[in-house]
């Protein structure tokens, strides 16, 4: 299994960027979407080390809000911890824990479910 983490390649800004259109502030806490997560090594990087990418991001979806937040602006700082896939794809991250007090925390858990996006694995191994 992959566990992958983030790193500063990871654009996390398109995180913040995408959580701030659903009108998620500091504080809040909800359960939510996020479509269109890449775990992938990258330019020259060690193949053991995989990052979670936020750059094809198209959203996040809020399924419940938790915790109303404060209104105050997103934390620039991401972790993700409970992924774990089995290949580098695309995937879409479904009613996952997702906190932004202090630092934006992305958790996936026994609620949680991740899903390949369709056809990105198949594309991929063309060029293998």
């Amino acid at each position: 299994m992959i566990r992958p983490r983030v790193g500063s390649a990871s654009q996390t800004e398109c995180l913040v960027a995408a959580m701030s259109s659903s009108a998620i502030t500091h504080g809040e806490t909800v359960r939510a979407d996020l479509e269109t997560v890449e775990v992938a090594s990258r330019g020259g990087m060690p193949e053991a080390e995989k990052l979670v990418y936020f750059c094809r991001l198209t959203g996040v979806k809020i399924r419940k809000t938790l915790e109303p937040g404060d209104g105050r602006p997103l934390p620039d700082e991401v972790v993700v911890s409970g992924l774990d896939v089995r290949d580098e794809g695309v995937y879409d991250i479904t009613n996952a824990l997702v906190t932004s007090n202090g630092r934006i925390e992305v958790r996936i858990d026994g609620r949680t479910k991740v899903v390949p996006r369709g056809g990105w694995l198949r594309r991929f191994a063309l060029y293998v």
